[in-house]
């Protein structure tokens, strides 16, 4: 078996489609890849011809399921507001999975605050997945007596973070009323003589 070194890195958001670049040691040309995508994984076929070079560096387009899904595009506008609005993750879940308490902790922090940032160990989950994670950390909060409307806003890959919302949140986003504005700077008081 031969070993092949890498670096993927993301190039940006083409047609609804992630344009990724993959660099082999060596140096050289540029080749589209037939490529497989599974999940939020990605596989790539590299034509036999091409591994016998020194050095190659392919473009590479991921066409995974979960780039259909708006929760993992860029955020842009209100959706970027939204997402620095929460601040850090306030709950998280490690590799022993997620538990009916972690189902209670994220209904009763979602009660307090509109959005939650939860950090994932998605190998706790099926196919490594954070949309797994999400339904699965739902379904906890939903049996715990959460509102079963809950909402998926943002999932950040490369984070493993994912922002909830309550129900109607995306609705509020949207049309700019999430998150409420600052407060207004406060005035000085006048000192009485």
């Amino acid at each position: 078996m031969r070993k092949l070194y890498c670096e993927l890195s993301y190039v940006g958001l083409c047609g609804g489609v992630r344009q990724f670049k993959v660099a082999f040691a060596g140096g050289g040309a540029e080749e589209q890849l037939d490529q497989v995508a599974v999940g939020e994984s990605l596989a790539f076929v590299i034509p036999n011809s091409q591994l016998c070079s020194n050095h190659q560096s392919w473009s590479l387009k991921s066409s995974a399921s979960s780039d259909n899904n708006p929760a993992f595009e860029q955020l842009s506008g209100n959706r970027q507001k939204a997402w620095q609005h929460a601040k850090k993750p306030l709950l998280r879940i490690g590799g022993k999975g997620a538990t009916k308490t972690h189902g209670n902790s994220l209904r009763q922090l979602l009660d307090q605050h509109t959005v939650v940032k939860v950090k994932v160990n998605p190998s706790a989950f099926e196919d490594n997945s954070l949309l797994n994670a999400f339904e699965v950390l739902k379904q906890l909060a939903v049996d715990s007596g959460a509102n079963d409307g809950m909402e998926l806003i943002h999932i950040r890959t490369s984070d493993k973070v994912i922002l909830f919302g309550k129900e109607g949140t995306l609705d509020l986003i949207d049309a700019g009323d999430f998150p409420p504005p600052p407060p207004p700077p406060r005035e000085p008081k006048e000192e009485e003589e």
